[in-house]
């Protein structure tokens, strides 16, 4: 079985719906993993690619982007933004790292299978039918349950130096308190490898930790959002550009 979405993701306007996954089990024998995702688009433009809950008990990504998926309108982007504010939704469910289901890290994953397990699964649809629509790429993590960071966003030194400067100016652009310019030494099966190889500006976090969010972090995570398509100074080309000054969802 693959991975259908119930949502357009070319269609004007706001959609909500989910990335439906038939998955037989015990609790239910024709039932589904059901992955929520939202599209907004107006217009032509870029499309920004927008991520939470890769592992399931980072929690910034998650709030901030189902704010966003419900006060974000058409009328605030040329462009479009999908948001996927927990992709890795069985662990998110669980407050897991990895998902419950298979004991897969979705972050060591990609580009994953179409024949595989669960986790494979949902992330062969997104390395090949999201990534390849996206222009830049915002993946939220934090420390989850063992691990607590300073809030800084990131991105890697690549071999391309036109593609890291692309990933230096968005995470510049994010503006978090601090700042990582980022080489991976273990970068096989990340999401982040796969972004990068098809090309695409890509930014990460990671806001804090000890399994919980706070205020300020979350804070961090809305502003950044806002950042990356801000038309006072901060708008990359890349992203879905806001035509409000006051959008809705600043804070």
């Amino acid at each position: 079985m693959s991975v259908t979405p119930t949502i357009p993701l070319d269609a004007q306007g706001i959609h909500h719906g989910f990335l439906k996954l038939p998955h037989s089990r015990n609790e239910s024998a024709w039932g589904s993993v059901m992955v929520p995702i939202t599209v907004i688009a107006n217009g032509t433009g870029p499309t920004a690619l927008l991520t939470g809950a890769n592992h399931g008990d980072e929690y910034e990504g998650p709030i901030a982007l189902q704010e966003l998926a419900i006060i974000l309108q058409p009328d605030q982007i040329t462009g479009r933004v999908i948001i996927l504010p927990m992709m890795n939704h069985p662990a998110f469910a669980a407050g897991t790292r990895c998902s419950p289901i298979d004991g897969a890290n979705m972050n060591r994953s990609f580009p994953g299978r179409a024949d595989g397990t669960l986790t494979q699964k949902l992330c062969h649809y997104i390395a090949t039918t999201l990534v390849p629509q996206a222009d830049i790429v915002l993946d939220f993590h934090s420390g989850g349950r063992t691990l607590d960071f300073l809030p800084f966003a990131a991105a890697h030194i690549l071999e391309d130096k036109a593609q890291e400067a692309a990933c230096m100016a968005a995470m510049q652009a994010f503006n978090a308190p601090y700042s990582v310019r980022m080489l991976e030494i273990d970068a096989a099966g990340m999401f982040d490898t796969e972004v990068e190889r098809q090309g695409k500006t890509f930014v990460t976090t990671e806001l804090g930790g000890a399994g919980t969010s706070t205020p300020r972090t979350v804070a961090i995570a809305r502003k950044g959002i806002r950042n990356l398509h801000d038309p006072c100074g901060h708008h990359d080309g890349n992203t879905p550009k806001c035509t409000n000054r006051n959008p809705r969802h600043a804070g």
